[in-house]
């Protein structure tokens, strides 16, 4: 199974020898929202105002 890194596919292979067979999930690079007033989120982090054209969401 692939992954999309900093818009490039590539191919990998888990290595289930070092996890015991369990999938580890990687920290997320996302941690802000995206408010129509710049108000932080839900989650109480920063939040940065919604700007037409800016953000590219995939």
């Amino acid at each position: 199974m692939g992954l999309l890194v900093d818009g490039h596919w590539h191919d990998t292979w888990y290595d289930t020898a070092g996890s015991g067979g369990a999938f580890r999930r990687d920290t997320a690079r996302f941690r802000n929202w995206i408010t129509p007033d710049g108000a932080p989120g839900s989650s109480g982090e920063g939040g940065f105002p919604a700007a037409s054209g800016r953000y590219h969401l995939y």
